[in-house]
Formats: C-alpha cells, structure tokens, sequence
C-alpha cells in the first residue's frame, strides 16, 4: 500500500510472469468504477438506438425545458 499511495499507480501482481491481480487505491478504484458505468450505460443506449427504442433527442430537450 505504501508503494501505490507514494506513486498513485496501481501494483500488478503476477505469478510465474502472468498477471493475476490488479491493486488500486480505493480513489483510483472510484475512478475506475465511474468510468465502467458510463460505458455500460453509453453500450446500451447504442444497442436501445440500432433496435429502434427511445426518442429523439429535441424532445428530451423539450420535455427538460418545460420541467424547469
């Protein structure tokens, strides 16, 4: 812990040359976390736009406008 706290970087963990573990802080793990959950988020209105789901973008705008 003393390594990654003084370098900000994560400690790769191996055995016989393969990683098998990644650590991180747990700041940098948040980061990580967030980051993952806005690509899984952006995959599935990609997959909700190529079937044909959801609305054009101006109504949203439109709808968040009058909600103000």
């Amino acid at each position: 812990m003393k390594r990654i706290k003084k370098t900000g970087r994560p400690l790769v963990l191996t055995v016989k040359g393969k990683v098998e573990a990644v650590l991180l802080d747990a700041a940098a793990y948040q980061d990580v976390a967030g980051h993952l959950d806005a690509v899984a988020g952006i995959r599935r209105g990609l997959a909700q736009a190529m079937k044909g789901v959801g609305r054009p973008a101006g109504e949203v705008f439109d709808d968040l406008e009058r909600e103000s």
